[in-house]
């Protein structure tokens, strides 16, 4: 497979990963919003507003959405194969835990909600319910990951020989 290709389709695999990876994610939220849990809980909010400074515009509405499909996705796919575990699960679960830990400090922190959201008022709470979102995401990430990688690229195929 020539590598422009190869990297066409590592792209599509994160890609497509990532939006299902983020589609679940957004029902969840939905879930969370109708049903009136922690409503000071707004993560896409918090992101759009820390990245409006640097993204203007529309795009930067768009942004939270491109960091679950694709950054995210992309993180992922680097770490795939170092990640412990054969199954998806497991991948997922260390992915989710990491992920987890790096949202509940970092992002937490530069949304101005302190470390595990506590600044949120509401103690561990929304740190604490982000982790089984995150896990949900991470499966289904994963999942859609390790289920792209099998299909066979065109040019495996193309040198198959045909069966009779």
């Amino acid at each position: 497979m020539s590598l422009a290709r190869n990297l066409l389709r590592h792209l599509a695999i994160l890609v497509f990963a990532g939006l299902a990876g983020l589609a679940i994610h957004l029902v969840l939220m939905g879930v969370k919003e109708a049903s009136g849990i922690l409503p000071e809980f707004q993560p896409y909010r918090d992101l759009q507003l820390l990245l409006g400074n640097i993204v203007p515009g529309a795009l930067g509405s768009a942004m939270p959405y491109v960091t679950g499909a694709v950054i995210w996705g992309f993180v992922y796919a680097r770490l795939h194969d170092f990640l412990p575990g054969r199954t998806a699960l497991a991948k997922a679960a260390t992915f989710a835990t990491m992920a987890w830990l790096v949202m509940a400090t970092a992002f937490f922190g530069l949304a101005g909600h302190g470390l595990f959201g506590i600044g949120l008022g509401r103690g561990l709470l929304p740190a604490l319910f982000m982790l089984p979102m995150l896990f949900v995401f991470s499966f289904v990430l994963a999942m859609a990951h390790s289920r792209l990688r099998r299909i066979p690229s065109a040019d495996r195929d193309a040198k198959r020989p045909e069966q009779s």
